[in-house]
């Protein structure tokens, strides 16, 4: 994100913030009313916008209105005080991504543009693996793939809760959001906890939300996830990373559907689906003790376990002609078919960041590709020079940890080898973890 449109009548705030938001790297324009700012958001069309909900000409809820309906893509940060939190929260549901209670300082407002810089990544990601679907149907032409549709089509129908595994870059967070959409519950919330990206301290508020002086830096009551998606979806994603003190709450709350805010314990209750998704193995992180057994068994009343790409060979040349076409569309490329001995390749690569991984690869290859076929010099050398025969008795673990460590060893940063290798960095973090890769 670049352009950040703030509107507030408060001359201090409006300076504090065209302050803060430019040392993140933001080209920032300001507005003090209602008029003004939905002027300059038609303008400047910014990819974020600050809204107070008090204004002098207007309410923030009308502005917000209209920039929601205006069809441009942008997210909406509520900045409220307490008097209209409810409103704020109204806001949300009609569209704001998150509401800053005031005063704030700017340590809250770091903790929300990182959980807008994830969402804007899992967004994108999103976007991007909406091409390989056709009228509501994933593209795919492998029978296990076209089994768990129909499940989940099935499952989508019902109330119940959804477990949805598999490794990173397989769809999960695709085939959630999907299930919402084939819902009853498909206009109302879909909302995101991505529960590996937020503070183990933190996830609770976010989950149950807290009243003011719950803790220290609670300084305005804040509505938690599951009152924000009420009537709708929560996704829980990762959901193996929920601390185990908090699994408990969420166990109440799945068998009982009412929760306790940090600080109150008044019950409250909302009706949400649950979904949720995970790439560890959940039955073993149970016998590990890290894992609550009960809240495993509630949580897997359903389990779709969508398959890594290399089990789904079938599904590669149709993936990659697809995106083939999307991207050279999208970066305004001649290119148009994959020669013959790429085609192979791509389908003896294991594809360790399976789906994400394959498309990151084809928009590098379409970008440096200079003829209207990809040859092989236009794939990244690791995957141009991956010989499936040259170890033909090493293990999958093996196969990927060797293969991590080559990518980190050809790229400059961390962030370039989660890249390249098409996860995000707090799974590459995981995986040199657990293969003790320095």
């Amino acid at each position: 994100m670049k352009k950040a449109l703030i509107i507030d009548d408060d001359r201090n705030i409006l300076t504090m913030l065209e302050m803060y938001l430019e040392d993140k790297g933001f080209e920032t324009v300001t507005a003090a009313s209602g008029k003004e700012g939905l002027q300059c958001f038609t303008d400047k069309t910014p990819d974020l916008v600050l809204l107070d909900m008090k204004l002098p000409d207007q309410g923030g809820l009308d502005v917000l209105k209209e920039i929601v309906t205006s069809g441009i893509k942008t997210q909406v940060l509520i900045i409220t005080a307490y008097a209209t939190i409810e409103t704020a929260v109204s806001a949300v549901k009609m569209g704001a991504f998150d509401y800053l209670p005031k005063p704030f300082v700017p340590g809250q407002l770091d903790l929300v543009l990182e959980r807008l810089k994830r969402f804007h990544q899992m967004e994108t990601e999103i976007f991007t693996l909406k091409g390989i679907f056709s009228e509501g149907d994933i593209l795919t032409r492998n029978k296990r793939m076209q089994k768990i549709l129909k499940m989940a089509r099935q499952a989508a129908d019902s109330n119940a809760i959804v477990l949805i595994s598999g490794e990173s870059g397989t769809g999960k967070g695709l085939l959630a959001r999907l299930i919402h959409d084939w819902s009853p519950r498909a206009d109302r919330p879909f909302v995101i906890v991505d529960c590996a990206a937020i503070q183990e301290s933190l996830l609770e508020s976010d989950l149950f939300g807290h009243i003011k002086g719950a803790f220290t830096g609670a300084l305005r009551k804040k509505e938690g996830k599951l009152k924000l998606a009420d009537g709708g979806t929560v996704f829980l994603d990762e959901v193996s990373e929920i601390p185990h003190a908090v699994q408990g709450k969420l166990l109440r709350f799945i068998q009982h559907h009412e929760y306790e805010c940090l600080g109150d314990p008044k019950p409250h209750t909302v009706d949400v689906r649950i979904i949720a998704a995970t790439n560890k193995d959940l039955e073993e992180l149970v016998s590990e003790k890290v894992f609550r057994e009960d809240l495993y068994f509630r949580l897997n009343v359903l389990e779709l376990f969508l398959p890594p790409l290399r089990e789904r060979p079938e599904d590669i040349p149709l993936l990659a002609e697809h995106y083939l076409k999307r991207l050279a569309r999208l970066n305004d490329k001649a290119i148009q078919s994959i020669a013959p001995d790429v085609m192979q390749r791509l389908q003896d690569y294991p594809w360790p960041g399976n789906i994400r991984e394959l498309i990151n690869t084809i928009e590098r290859s379409v970008i440096l590709a200079h003829d209207t076929e990809l040859k092989m010099v236009d794939l990244s050398s690791n995957i141009a020079n991956f010989n499936p025969s040259a170890t033909p008795l090493e293990s999958l673990a093996e196969m990927e940890k060797r293969h991590i460590q080559n990518v980190i060893l050809r790229t400059t940063s961390l962030e370039e080898a989660a890249r390249v290798l098409g996860i995000d960095s707090a799974t590459l973090w995981r995986k040199r973890k657990k293969y003790q890769i320095d």
